[in-house]
């Protein structure tokens, strides 16, 4: 029974590596899952690492074995996602790890994609290999939201559900006493320069990031992850009933470079502005009709592939969110700052003690120099 427990300790400590490498590539592997692995030799010592790298390839079991060279004969795998065993623009990770002379193989999460679920196993299996599936489960799939949606899964579940929508986190930030701005129609920055560093961070790890029409009117955003040496793309999203949203406004300025998707009720009528900016520019249109409702354009965004969204919401648009129990992740980050007079989160213009929905408990806390982070996970 100690041996067990020493095994299980030794197997977590090096799957909680795999899952650190993975955030690595976390929104930088296109349509393919950040993965991360981990391979120790005979010896119990680490010998090969990697994740998959920018674009989705190679995959992070090809960087691993080639590290590790022959010292991987004989040792264990750790991966976050079950190796694939299909044949695509590289030979499956499957039998380069039978190649290899590896072992053991374990895995924190069975691959959903169903050219895979499954058959990755039963390919190791056949080979005579030991392969040990769901460790760490749980966390592995924290950080691969966007494939498990896009691949009809949720995440934050023992057993896995489909899913018709995005995985969506919301951030927020406010005053000690609860305010957004200074006043109704009057936008600027709560948080302090940390914070905001933390904010572009998370826009380079998500699919989309979306607002309102009232938003982009207030602060005119460019929502973009501006980061220092990272060269990144950002999808913005504006939630514009009747599209209201002005050609000259940063979201349009800038959507030669990151795409913008603009989602209305009704198509727009041929004079307007937007056919003009579309044939030079990225900009799309998705035209809800009678269907425009937030569980609607949630659908619709998933089945143009957006598996991952971050929500910047006003509060109008937060209270709809969170009656909606849409919301899988919550991210609170408060100032140490009053403001005592303007708009409040609770869309009143008085001070505010506000918590999420009972349904969402705390999940981590942390301080970004004098501001407070809370993580807030959706309980299902």
């Amino acid at each position: 029974m100690i041996v067990s427990s020493y095994i299980e300790d030794i197997d977590k400590k090096w799957m909680k590596f795999a899952i650190t490498l993975s955030q690595k590539s976390q929104g930088f592997t296109a349509e393919n899952p950040n993965v991360g692995c981990v391979i120790v030799d005979v010896n119990g010592l680490i010998c090969g690492s990697g994740f998959t790298e920018k674009g989705g390839r190679p995959h992070a079991e090809t960087i691993a074995i080639e590290n590790a060279g022959q010292k991987a004969v004989g040792g264990t795998l750790y991966v976050t996602l079950e190796p694939c065993s299909h044949y695509g623009k590289t030979p499956p990770c499957a039998e380069a790890i039978i190649k290899a002379g590896i072992r053991k193989v374990v895995i924190g999460q069975l691959d959903p994609d169903v050219r895979v679920n499954g058959s990755g196993i039963q390919f190791l299996k056949k080979a005579g290999l030991e392969v040990e599936v769901g460790l760490m489960q749980e966390e592995v799939r924290n950080y691969m939201p966007s494939f498990l949606a896009r691949n009809g899964y949720f995440q934050n579940n023992q057993k896995s559900q489909k899913s018709d929508r995005p995985y969506i986190t919301i951030k927020i930030a406010h005053s000690l006493d609860g305010f957004i701005s200074e006043a109704k129609g009057k936008g600027g920055q709560i948080s302090n320069k940390t914070s905001a560093a933390f904010v572009h961070d998370l826009r380079s790890r998500v699919d989309a990031v979306l607002i309102s029409q009232r938003t982009a009117l207030i602060d005119n955003p460019i929502l973009t992850s501006r980061i220092n040496g990272l060269k990144t793309y950002t999808t913005r999203i504006v939630l514009d009933r009747e599209l209201e949203i002005s050609e000259s406004s940063m979201l349009v300025k800038t959507s030669s470079i990151h795409p913008l998707i603009i989602v209305t009720q009704n198509k727009p009528i041929e004079t307007h502005w937007i056919y003009k900016k579309k044939t030079h520019k990225k900009i799309s249109l998705i035209v809800m009709g009678s269907k425009y409702k937030l569980e609607n354009i949630f659908r619709a965004l998933l089945n143009q592939g957006i598996g991952h969204v971050l929500v910047e919401p006003g509060p109008r648009l937060l209270a709809s969110l969170l009656s909606m129990k849409s919301v899988d992740e919550f991210i609170e980050i408060i100032s140490q700052k009053k403001l005592r007079s303007g708009l409040s989160i609770m869309n009143t213009e008085q001070t505010v003690e506000f918590l999420p929905p009972s349904f969402y408990m705390l999940s981590k806390q942390f301080n970004l120099v004098d501001d407070i982070v809370k993580i807030w996970k959706l309980q299902k």
